[in-house]
C-alpha cells in the first residue's frame, strides 16, 4: 500500500509538470524562425485579449490584404462575433460584397488561375500563416520591404528574398531603402576597438533599412503599431480559440497543483494509519 501511494504521488507530480510544460510549449509554438538576410526575427508578443488591436488588424487586413489573400478557414460571422463588432456594422464597413452571408467562408474573390498568371504564383491563403511561419516572422516580414529596381514590382524583402508579393503598404510606410552605416569594431574583450588616440574604430556595414522621410502617410511608430495589429489579427485567425485555450489551461494547471497538494495530505493521513 505504501509503495502504491508513493507511486501515485510521483505520477501526479510528473503529470502536473508535463501539463505545465505542454502549456508553455503551446504558447511558444508560434514563435518565428530565422529571418534570413534580416538576421534575427523581431520579437512579437501577441495580445489576443486586446480586442481593439484585433479590430484594427481586421480592418487593415480586409482593406489591404484580402483582395489577394483569402482566409478560407474563417467565417465572416465568427470573426465579427469574436472581435465584438456588431454584425450590421461589420458587414456595412468591412464586407464589400453584399451577397456574402455571416456563415460564409472568407474565400476571397481573386481567381487562383488568374492570379498565378499575374504574380507568377497564386497568393496563398493566410488563415494558418501564423501557425507555420510564426508570428515573429510575419511581424518582421511586413516591415522588411525595400526598394529594388531589379525586381518586377520594384521591391524586395530581407526576410523573404525574392518575394513575389508587392509592398501593398508602401503608401503608409513610405519608400524604404537599404543603406550603409559606419559601425564600431568590437574588440576581443567585447568592448569597442579604439585607435592610438582613443577614437572608436569603425567599419562600413550595409543592409540597414531606412524609410525616406516624408514619403509615407505614417511615421515609424504608427506603422509599426499598424503591423502589430495586423500580425495580432493573423495570430487570432490561425487559432480563434487560442486565448480561451490558454486561459483554461492555467485553470487546469492550478487544478492539478491543488489536487496534488490534497493528494499529498491524504497520503500522509493514510500513512499515519498504516504506521499504527
Amino acid at each position: 500500500m505504501n509503495k502504491t501511494l508513493i507511486n501515485s504521488r510521483n505520477f501526479l507530480s510528473i503529470f502536473c509538470i508535463l501539463a505545465s510544460a505542454l502549456l508553455l510549449n503551446n504558447s511558444m509554438a508560434a514563435e518565428g524562425g530565422p529571418c534570413k538576410d534580416y538576421g534575427e526575427c523581431d520579437n512579437f508578443k501577441y495580445s489576443l485579449n486586446d480586442i481593439e488591436s484585433l479590430q484594427r488588424g481586421a480592418s487593415t487586413y480586409i482593406n489591404y490584404c484580402y483582395g489577394c489573400h483569402s482566409l478560407q478557414y474563417s467565417r465572416w460571422g465568427r470573426v465579427a462575433t469574436d472581435l465584438q463588432i456588431p454584425e450590421d456594422i461589420f458587414f456595412e464597413n468591412l464586407v464589400f460584397d453584399k451577397t456574402i452571408k455571416p456563415g460564409d467562408l472568407m474565400t476571397g474573390s481573386m481567381p487562383a488561375e488568374e492570379s498565378a498568371k499575374w504574380f507568377g504564383v497564386a497568393p496563398p491563403d493566410l488563415t494558418l500563416v501564423s501557425r507555420y511561419k510564426g508570428d515573429d516572422w510575419i511581424y518582421s516580414y511586413l516591415r522588411a520591404y525595400y526598394e529594388d529596381a531589379s525586381k518586377q514590382y520594384g521591391v524586395n524583402n530581407l526576410v523573404y528574398p525574392g518575394t513575389a508579393m508587392p509592398n501593398v503598404l508602401m503608401a503608409l510606410q513610405g519608400n524604404q531603402r537599404l543603406i550603409c552605416k559606419d559601425i564600431p569594431v568590437i574588440a576581443q574583450n567585447g568592448g569597442e576597438k579604439r585607435d592610438e588616440l582613443g577614437n572608436p574604430v569603425t567599419k562600413e556595414k550595409c543592409g540597414f533599412l531606412e524609410v525616406e522621410e516624408g514619403t509615407g502617410q505614417l511615421n515609424k511608430e504608427e506603422f509599426d503599431s499598424l503591423i502589430y495589429d495586423l500580425t495580432n489579427f493573423l495570430v487570432y485567425v490561425g487559432e480563434p480559440s487560442k486565448a480561451t485555450r490558454e486561459r483554461i489551461g492555467w485553470y487546469v494547471v492550478f487544478y492539478f497543483l491543488i489536487f496534488t497538494a490534497l493528494s499529498s495530505l491524504l497520503y500522509r493521513e493514510y500513512h499515519k494509519d498504516y504506521n499504527h
